[in-house]
């Protein structure tokens, strides 16, 4: 049975990913990058997308571990920002695409365990509940995450392209892309374990709204 959840786990994580990555790449080309496309990026083929360490190393840690949550990621899709129509708004739509994306996946998530549980009353237990539940769970914990103004996820990208922010930090070793090659992964999971905490405290307020929200008892 503990293989079959974490079938489940990983089915629903590496697809959000996928999925959150290719609408990065798809809202770039809909703008004029077709940098993504020409990259083979927007194919819903997991085996382009997978990143060994955030799509299968973290997530099998922090679920053998019982963490509680699980995160990681897929390979960024590649966006030439200056090759957008529209500039600075262009990318930062591009930046939201995969945030909105999760929050989508989310709410149908949220929408089918109402469904599953209280309309059609289908037991907890039951696998496909779990399903729902995972997919509600999962894509609300990336949507969070990623919208964190730290290296290497979409609210920082958000903040820091084309912005005064960006020219300030383009001046540090974070504008660095030599220095963010080689140590943005390791300067990113430090923060992130730094402010962690506060983290958690931001995604169980949100989830208790969406809960509420949509009525989940």
């Amino acid at each position: 049975m503990e293989g079959i959840i974490f079938l489940i786990y990983i089915v629903v994580f590496i697809g959000s990913v996928i999925l959150h990555e290719i609408a990065h790449g798809f809202v770039a080309n809909f703008f004029g990058d077709d940098t993504a496309r020409i990259a083979g990026r927007l194919s819903l083929n997991p085996v382009v997308h997978i990143d060994p360490v955030g799509s299968i190393l973290v997530p099998l840690l922090l679920f053998v571990s019982n963490s509680g949550f699980l995160f990681g990621w897929a390979k960024p899709v590649p966006v030439n920002a200056y090759r957008l129509r529209g500039g600075a708004s262009a990318y930062r739509l591009v930046s939201l695409a995969g945030i909105a994306t999760n929050l989508i996946l989310a709410i149908i998530g949220i929408l089918m365990l109402k469904l599953t549980t209280q309309t059609l009353l289908i037991p907890a237990n039951n696998l496909g509940v779990f399903f729902f539940q995972l997919l509600f769970q999962i894509n609300l914990v990336l949507a969070v995450f990623n919208l964190m103004p730290l290296p290497g996820f979409d609210g920082y990208n958000f903040l820091t392209t084309f912005s005064p922010i960006g020219r300030l930090i383009s001046q540090t070793p974070l504008g660095n892309p030599l220095f963010m090659m080689r140590y943005g992964l390791v300067v990113s999971i430090l923060l992130l374990f730094l402010v962690l905490p506060i983290i958690f405290l931001i995604i169980n307020y949100i989830f208790g709204i969406f809960i509420k929200v949509f009525g989940l008892n």
